[in-house]
């Protein structure tokens, strides 16, 4: 299957950049090692996981749960789908509907399981699916669907944001939005 972008492109953003070390349950997303010991992902299960992420989130009621790294491209990916955008996720977002902030999402997607983990165990005891983008080192448990990242580079994951949306895009028979568009700084 020809990738969403061209290989370069993935290479370009760090999008396959894993960390030194590695979790046992994402061993089938790297493909390789380089020579100073650094876990690289498979592009491919990358590009796999990404069209699977768009189709599983395509008419769903969904929380995006970001971190300050990513904020901007969060809140740009729930401008285009509608979905809500929590950057600094406090506990009971999705379990106590006496908080202020509170929403029943269909799907929780997560930039970064280290950082919150909280959200994902609240979604689980909530029965929330949970999507998530996983460094080679990440702690997948509670997480439904593995998307395989470099969860350390803003501009990694606002490229696989991007990706994702396109793709929920073309699936909607809607017009695709420009890459630079969407990274461009506002």
């Amino acid at each position: 299957m020809e990738l969403l972008i061209p290989r370069s492109e993935y290479i370009k953003y760090k999008a396959n950049r894993g960390g030194m070390s590695k979790n046992k349950k994402l061993e089938r997303f790297i493909s390789w090692k380089t020579p100073a010991g650094r876990n690289m992902f498979s592009i491919h299960k990358i590009d796999e996981r990404i069209r699977i992420a768009a189709r599983f989130l395509l008419d769903k009621n969904f929380l995006i749960a970001g971190t300050e790294l990513d904020k901007e491209y969060c809140e740009k990916f729930g401008k285009y789908t509608g979905a809500k955008v929590i950057s600094n996720y406090t506990s009971s977002i999705i379990s106590n509907p006496h908080n202020k902030e509170y929403f029943e999402p269909e799907v929780l997607f997560v930039t970064n399981v280290d950082e919150n983990r909280n959200a994902i165990e609240e979604a689980n005891i909530n029965r929330v699916p949970v999507l998530a983008f996983c460094n080679t080192n990440s702690d997948v448990s509670g997480v439904d669907l593995i998307i395989p990242l470099n969860t350390t580079n803003k501009y990694a994951i606002g490229l696989s944001l991007w990706l994702i949306l396109n793709e929920m895009r073309i699936l909607k028979k809607e017009e695709k939005i420009p890459l630079e568009e969407f990274m461009r700084k506002e």
